[in-house]
């Protein structure tokens, strides 16, 4: 790995050094657009830890927090449980420079190898020397149909809250339809962890959909709302075929029609 001395790589290299030296450790990987060389000064440092045995993990936690204060003066930091089938937790660092640490710590033994779209960084006993693909790396159709479903159903929200003149309620429900549409655009193109929709689309360097800029309001006004709204029904329209929501996008479609009073 390339040395720099600036930007999230300074992190990423107080990271490793800390990691190399701390018995405990097991193994260290960097994801995110860093880990496939799209990163730049702006990036936060998206990693995983892996911890031995030997330590438990809010004692780790506790660790890692104390040694990223001394990677850079600290402005706050969080710790959130993000573990589902086993434990792990989220210790996300801001740096007073703006500068990000996003480490997700679990226990070594929990994870069989390393995913695609991540960068081996230490690896102390061999774990990560296979290939691992997580769930989460592809969807399924019963995944996309939930998408294409809430995708029509808060586009549909989106118009009944502007005719109610609730404007800021209906702009919560047109981004809600269009960030499903993004996962379905991940999918529809085979990137890899489609769930994560826009950041997945644009760390893959993969074009939007056509015609998506055209559904985010330039204002607060109901014509704007109202135009936004309408736009991305064609967006999401070849996006849901072929995925059982014909019922759903139906009664969206006939809400659509229907103009606001508030406009």
């Amino acid at each position: 790995m390339s040395v720099r001395t600036s930007g999230p790589w300074e992190i990423v290299d107080c990271l490793c050094a800390w990691v190399r030296d701390t018995p405990w450790c097991d193994w260290l990987e960097l994801g995110g657009s860093l880990a496939v060389g799209g990163g730049d000064e702006y990036s936060d440092v998206d990693a995983g830890l892996g911890v031995g045995d030997g330590i438990k993990l809010p004692e780790a936690c506790a660790a890692v927090v104390e040694a990223a204060g001394r990677f850079a003066a600290v402005s706050d930091t969080l710790l959130q449980d993000v573990g589902a089938s086993t434990a792990a937790t989220h210790v996300i660092v801001q740096y007073e420079d703006g500068r990000q640490l996003s480490l997700v710590v679990l226990a070594g033994s929990d994870r069989p190898g390393v995913p695609p779209g991540a960068r081996v960084l230490f690896d102390r006993t061999g774990r990560l020397k296979e290939k691992w693909l997580p769930s989460q790396l592809e969807a399924s159709f019963d995944e996309r149909r939930e998408w294409a479903f809430l995708s029509w159903l808060n586009l549909g929200d989106a118009a009944k809250h502007g005719r109610r003149g609730k404007m800021w309620r209906a702009i919560h429900s047109l981004d809600q339809a269009r960030d499903c549409g993004w996962k379905l655009h991940a999918a529809a193109r085979g990137l890899d962890y489609p769930s994560f929709g826009l950041v997945s689309v644009q760390t893959a360097k993969c074009p939007p959909p056509p015609g998506i800029e055209e559904s985010y309001p330039r204002g607060i006004e109901s014509g704007s709302i109202r135009r936004a709204v309408l736009s991305l029904a064609p967006v999401l329209g070849p996006l849901t075929e072929g995925l059982s929501v014909g019922g759903v996008r139906a009664v969206t479609e006939r809400n659509l029609s229907v103009g606001w009073t508030h406009e």
